[in-house]
């Protein structure tokens, strides 16, 4: 018997005994040939066991990779190895699991048989080695649920949606690259699958293409405000429901059969247009194939040089006694990734459409980088021709707080969490109901915030969240003034380091003078990760301008307005950075001080202390160490003209004197300022520089070294800085931001 103090060190020791090394991907305990890891100290109950060894097949059945034929569950403390058979719990495998794998399997037994191994002994290690010298794999079947992972695993040799999925050659009905791993599939059509066709596409095509689906619940709730806009036709008028990128019909799930004989549909994919012509065919008004390829060149005839030729849709549209409802989610995808895919397709493809050419002659600016934006503008041009017509739309609301692309008549709307939609990250986008009738006079919207648990749509906030029109862009307050005296200087990377010339563009010339202090781009009105850097030196992608000392205090704001925090996604992608305020907050010393301690103390300020490449020593101005720089001096001077420090701030500065005292105990900090005493850190540069990781010499359950922060005492106090930086920012300054509307 052999006792370990932790599994992982058992573990590492049996493998050893084996002389194999397997893969620790996907969080489990080993996958080596066709065999399937669980180690445990001490095994209780060995189909408590197993079923977490099902959950870890099930996984790897989702996501289309090779399932092992053996499922070993390993006892180190007795030495002992169950071996299961995959095809044999292959019904069990074949479900779908939710948590975490370890939780909640009591109560499993299967009525099956296995082998049991003592491997205490050279007979019977010897035993286990012949039992895992296995590389079978077992053959499950095809379903919704596993559909995506397959298709990601065959995109890795083939990017061809059609080859995959398309026709009764396609590869999950006549398996070659899938068939160490599938049972074909024997269903002709693909309706099974219609919820997740636009997750098939290989990534590249679906970046260009930005299809994501349209979850039920929402889908739901969009439907009520569709109801409301149907009682709403005049008597005796008809009305035809038109969605151009209806995808697999997500939109149209559930509606009347009443109301779906109004719907015109169309979509971009032939295998979506299948699944939508066999689902609504006989239910719809009409569906399109689009045979232009692109659903956003669907307008009338008379308005394209190649578009549709729809007598019907141009019929429909121009009947005075027939109201235009558009519906629809529009394909998101912003212009400017370049390249050439392994399709072989251009990316930004759409960008060369004719209704874009068409667009630019009244749109200017980044307006045009979204394809959302295309049917949106294509959809008030051409489709919207009556005042009683509609439009019932997702799409982020940058298009009407921010881009002017829609100035229409509120009449409804919510808001929902876009990572819902298969997109990557949590934003907030809106569903909302336009009416076809100006309104320029509107500049706030109130929403309510839905999220979806358990399929289910609820509130996410009691309040409504109040969204603002944005006029002014923060570039107007930029300080353009060059000085006779400047001087070529450096540039700086995003995280505050010297820039290596590595064959990325830079903008313009870098600047050096001693009355510049950092470099802060804060540029567009959108609050992101993408769009703030303040930096000791100029910032090689440039589109910012230089803080001097004469006037950097009154362009702090700037910064802090550009730092608002997007911790939850109901505050993401609905609130912009404003210069709508006309630098009204300049007359206020309070707000300005606040400002500048926000700004002094946080680590999204990355200006560091470093000697350049030119020779030169570039000093952080902009933090309070040592209480010599040119910040705290300001501070100085605005204590001296009466400003009080705050409770809180005062928690700040103590907090931030622990993190000095916890930092110049370090061996970093004495090697850093050993030669150099004018060194002055900020919080950025001790996270970087100071506030290491090592490791410990043991590894992780994925055979990767585990790391631990080499000063604890120093991570402990930067925590509570930033925590309680968080808390400033969110009690005391956002409200002066939306105040001086430097937010909205």
């Amino acid at each position: 018997m052999e006792e370990y103090p932790q599994e992982t060190i058992g573990q590492l020791k049996f493998y050893e005994r084996l002389g194999i090394t397997p893969d620790f991907s996907h969080h489990t305990d080993g996958v080596y040939g066709g065999n399937l890891f669980e180690n445990k100290r001490e095994v209780k109950d060995i189909y408590e066991g197993l079923f977490q060894l099902i959950k870890y097949a099930s996984r790897i059945r989702i996501r289309g990779e090779k399932l092992p034929e053996n499922l070993i569950l390993n006892d180190l403390y007795q030495q002992v190895a169950y071996i299961f058979k995959s095809f044999d719990l292959l019904n069990d495998i074949e479900q779908v699991y939710f948590g975490a794998a370890s939780k909640n399997n009591r109560g499993y037994k299967p009525s099956i048989n296995y082998q049991t191994i003592t491997y205490a002994d050279s007979k019977g290690l010897q035993h286990l080695l012949e039992t895992i010298n296995c590389a079978n794999f077992v053959k499950y079947h095809v379903d919704r649920n596993n559909i995506v992972g397959l298709s990601q695993q065959f995109y890795r040799h083939k990017q061809d949606k059609d080859k995959f999925i398309k026709g009764s050659s396609a590869e999950i009905r006549v398996p070659t690259i899938l068939a160490d791993r599938i049972i074909p599939y024997s269903i002709s059509n693909n309706l099974e699958f219609e919820d997740v066709m636009d997750c098939l596409n290989p990534s590249l095509l679906q970046r260009e293409q930005g299809a994501y689906y349209t979850p039920p619940a929402y889908v739901e709730q969009m439907h009520q405000m569709l109801y409301k806009a149907i009682e709403e036709i005049p008597e005796g008028m008809d009305y035809v429901i038109i969605d151009r990128c209806a995808g697999t019909g997500n939109l149209q799930e559930n509606l009347p059969d009443e109301i779906l004989s109004h719907c015109i549909l169309s979509t971009i994919e032939f295998n979506e247009y299948a699944i939508l012509s066999y689902k609504y065919g006989d239910k719809c008004s009409v569906v399109i194939p689009n045979t232009d390829a692109l659903a956003y060149d669907i307008i009338p005839a008379e308005h394209t040089e190649r578009g549709v030729s729809n007598d019907y849709v141009r019929d429909k549209i121009n009947d005075k006694n027939c109201v235009v409802i558009l519906m629809e989610n529009p394909p998101f995808s912003e212009s400017g990734s370049g390249g050439t895919q392994n399709t072989g397709r251009k990316d930004n493809t759409w960008k060369k459409s004719y209704i874009m050419t068409q667009m630019k002659k009244e749109c200017k600016g980044v307006v045009c980088n979204d394809l959302s934006n295309l049917f949106i503008w294509s959809g008030f041009k051409y489709y919207l021709t009556q005042p009683c017509d509609s439009y019932i739309l997702y799409s982020p609301t940058k298009c009407w707080r921010n881009q002017n692309l829609i100035n229409k008549t509120f009449a409804g709307g919510f808001l929902c969490n876009r990572k819902e939609f298969h997109a990557k990250n949590n934003s907030a986008m809106g569903c909302i109901w336009w009416k076809n009738v100006e309104d320029t006079a509107i500049d706030t919207l109130s929403l309510p915030p839905y999220s979806i648990n358990r399929g289910q749509i609820c509130r996410a906030l009691n309040n409504n969240i109040t969204i603002r029109k944005a006029y002014h862009n923060f570039t107007e307050a930029y300080d353009n003034r060059t000085f006779s005296n400047d001087e070529v200087g450096i540039f700086c990377e995003c995280n505050g380091t010297e820039f290596t010339k590595d064959g990325r563009k830079c903008s313009g010339t870098p600047l050096y003078n001693t009355n510049i202090i950092g470099y802060l781009m804060v540029h567009s009105f959108l609050i992101d990760r993408k769009n703030i850097s303040l930096t000791r030196t100029g910032l090689f992608k440039g589109h910012g301008f230089y803080l001097r000392k004469d006037n950097f205090i009154e362009k702090l704001p700037l910064f802090v307005a550009a730092a608002f925090p997007y911790n939850k996604w109901y505050k993401t992608d609905v609130y912009s950075k404003t210069y709508d305020g006309q630098g009204s907050y300049i007359k206020d010393n309070n707000f300005l001080c606040k400002c500048l301690i926000y700004t002094a103390l946080t680590p999204k300020n990355k200006c560091r202390s470093f000697w350049g490449r030119d020779k030169r020593f570039y000093r952080n101005e902009l933090c309070f160490d040592k209480k010599d720089t040119l910040a705290w001096r300001t501070l100085e001077q605005f204590i001296s003209l009466g400003y009080a420090l705050t409770d809180e701030e005062i928690r700040l500065f103590t907090y931030w004197d622990d993190v000095v005292t916890e930092t110049q105990k370090t061996t970093e900090y004495q090697v850093r300022t050993n030669n150099n005493t004018s060194m002055r850190f900020g919080l950025w540069q001790i996270s970087q520089e100071i506030n290491i990781k090592i490791e410990t010499g043991k590894l992780n359950k994925k055979g990767k070294p585990i790391t631990v922060f080499k000063y604890p005492s120093l991570n402990t106090e930067i925590n509570s800085l930033k925590k309680a930086l968080q808390t400033y920012y969110d009690e005391t300054l956002t409200p002066l931001l939306f105040q001086y509307e430097l937010l909205k």
